[in-house]
């Protein structure tokens, strides 16, 4: 079963992906340690150019930032969407129109990867 959303405390390990209700939008956590949201056959965004082996994944903390960590435990790229802004109540989702937001009852990030 696929899942659209990432809530408090759980993490997308490399090599996994989300996947919008509809099934046409990926977020997927890449082997080459980048976030990237994929659909219509192509990437359409990434969180970063650099290349590493050494990422576990990313987790949807309870202070309400999306991180992602090295397998040693050091973070390596986040949301900065931490309390005061975020907390546990924050869920990511991947939506049917492209974008992959993280909510705290309204959005509070975005990949602003929505379909034209």
């Amino acid at each position: 079963m696929s899942h659209s959303t990432l809530g408090n405390g759980e993490w997308l390990l490399t090599g996994n992906s989300l996947w919008s209700p509809d099934g046409s939008v990926e977020f997927k956590m890449q082997g080459d340690g980048k976030i990237a949201v994929y659909w219509g056959g192509k990437c359409q965004w990434q969180n970063t150019p650099e290349q590493t082996n050494n990422i576990k994944g990313i987790n949807m903390q309870s202070d309400g930032n999306l991180c992602m960590y090295d397998k040693g435990g050091k973070p390596t790229w986040h949301t900065n969407t931490a309390g005061p802004t975020g907390d546990s109540t924050c869920i990511v989702t991947v939506q049917n129109d492209g974008n992959v937001v993280v909510y705290r009852g309204t959005p509070i990030w975005a990949s602003n990867t929505q379909k034209k």
